[in-house]
């Protein structure tokens, strides 16, 4: 019997990005006048930007495209530096991956994740992609999940994913996948209670996913 597909998340699963992406945050609410705002930032885990700026510029009183820009002209900045690794990258995601289908799923754009793939040296591992600008609804909508899916050609039912937010769990839920939860320092105080099991990290996933 051939072993569970798996599908990533990436963000916080794969690459520590939370905190660089907390650091765009807090510099474009300064950027624009709120830096009052910068507490909004949890709102942000798991989600596309297309998804978060409306009603964040909404809550600032601002043009949606004054925060996107904002936010667009911070990241180039943030992202000189690079960005580390999660435990377990890459050992644990190749041994995941050895002898299974595996995929990726993630909010972040197709440009992003591929920076991330090559810097963690990934980029072979994963036999699909699926990411937020490829689909109309970004999680927690089943889109990104099912499109990985489709891509690896499996049944959502059949596979697990493996993700740190409430947004990513409630998306690979949906599409009908089984979860593991791996909490991180900016996900641990949230309610990941909707996983089907919650793991220190992917090491953990490795064994458990092993057994």
């Amino acid at each position: 019997m051939a072993p569970r597909p798996v599908i990533f998340d990436m963000d916080g699963v794969l690459v520590d990005s939370e905190p660089m992406f907390e650091r765009v945050f807090t510099v474009a609410m300064r950027v624009l006048g709120r830096p009052d705002m910068a507490s909004w930032y949890p709102n942000t885990l798991g989600r596309r930007q297309v998804d978060f700026v409306p009603p964040l510029a909404a809550e600032l009183g601002r043009d949606p495209e004054a925060v996107f820009a904002a936010l667009r002209d911070e990241l180039p900045r943030q992202l000189a530096t690079p960005l580390p690794a999660m435990a377990g990258v890459p050992g644990a995601v190749r041994r995941i991956a050895e002898g299974r289908r595996v995929g990726l799923a993630s909010s972040s754009r197709r440009s992003f994740v591929e920076h991330v793939l090559a810097q963690l040296a990934l980029t072979d591992v994963f036999g699909a992609v699926a990411t937020g600008d490829e689909v109309a609804h970004g999680k927690p909508d089943p889109a990104l999940y099912r499109l990985a899916a489709q891509r690896l050609a499996i049944d959502p039912a059949a596979a697990t994913a493996i993700e740190d937010t409430p947004t990513g769990i409630a998306s690979a839920k949906a599409a009908g996948l089984t979860v593991i939860a791996i909490p991180n320092a900016h996900t641990a105080a949230l309610d990941l209670s909707a996983a089907d099991v919650v793991l220190a990290d992917l090491h953990a996933a490795a064994d458990h996913l092993a057994a």
